[in-house]
């Protein structure tokens, strides 16, 4: 395979784990979610660090309010309650090496949520990812999420109540 092929193959498969993060995320799937980062760590912005599939997993369980199919709060539970949003991904630029073995990539992000039958967007921001290549494929190295614009994540985010 040449390098165009190599970058190709590279892109679709990265793009591809961005868009099931997203997916995961909204459709209560943690556990896909915490998967995605079996070999790398999550950043946040105040520079905290959750490393690992059991971490990641933990911690988006429990900082995001869930929700039943009437719109009551429920615990988390794979698969059956929601946090009634969209996570849309955008702008992706991506940068590989030489070997195609390692990318940097920055993206866009906007996430919605309906709460009360309105649909709001609650965030906006950016992602910065590093993925690297080894034989068993490409792995999600860093995510660093940089929030830009903040709506009202309190129907969101536990962390974002008053």
């Amino acid at each position: 395979m040449n390098r165009f092929e190599k970058t190709l193959l590279a892109r679709q498969v990265l793009e591809e784990t961005m868009y099931r993060y997203c997916e995961a995320i909204d459709l209560a799937d943690i556990e896909t979610v915490g998967n995605i980062f079996a070999a790398g760590a999550l950043i946040n912005q105040d520079g905290s660090e959750t490393r690992g599939p059991a971490a990641v997993t933990k911690l988006f369980s429990e900082m995001i309010i869930f929700y039943d199919n009437d719109g009551n709060e429920v615990p988390y539970a794979n698969k059956a309650c929601s946090p009634r949003t969209r996570h849309v991904t955008s702008n992706i630029i991506m940068e590989l090496d030489n070997n195609v073995e390692l990318a940097s990539v920055r993206s866009y992000f906007t996430v919605y949520q309906t709460i009360h039958d309105e649909n709001v967007i609650i965030a906006g921001g950016r992602y910065h990812d590093r993925f690297e290549r080894d034989p068993y494929g490409w792995h999600l190295i860093e995510r660093r999420i940089l929030i830009d614009n903040r709506g009202d994540m309190s129907h969101h985010l536990k962390s974002a109540r008053t």
